[in-house]
């Protein structure tokens, strides 16, 4: 019998959509091009949600919120801005797998405004493992 080993997963996730196309998910932490701070894309329940991370916090204040697919690569919901205090419609489009566009729009979605975030890189790559994984190789 063969043990069956870890796969390591790309930084972007792929999942199957009910129709069978694959989805490629902005899962992970994104650094807005000129920001000071850190995003985590994260899923919460059928859609997507991002935290700003803080030195003294993993999950941090929600910034991205209910963000559900509209295509492929592209997932729309809202978005708040801690400079103005306020909640706008947001539409995030994946790129590729290191580059996100994010937009937020007011006005009745007549004024809209974005940049683009990069991924933000991992330090290391943790990898879990089980015992029952070790002694497999042993």
């Amino acid at each position: 019998m063969l043990a069956s080993r870890p796969e390591s997963k790309p930084a972007t996730t792929i999942a199957k959509r009910s129709d069978g196309e694959a989805t490629y998910l902005p899962l992970g932490e994104w650094e807005s091009l000129g920001a000071k701070s850190t995003v985590r894309i994260e899923r919460c329940g059928p859609a997507l949600c991002g935290f700003a991370l803080t030195e003294t916090s993993s999950r941090g204040e929600s910034v991205l919120v209910n963000m559900k697919p509209k295509t492929h690569n592209v997932w729309t919901g809202s978005i708040y801005s801690r400079s103005s205090g306020n909640t706008y419609y947001a539409r995030m489009t994946l790129k590729s797998s290191g580059r996100l566009y994010v937009e937020a729009c007011a006005i009745g979605r007549f004024w809209c405004s974005g940049n683009d975030w990069a991924r933000v890189e991992e330090q290391q790559e943790k990898v879990v493992t089980s015992s029952q994984q070790w002694s497999a190789r042993s």
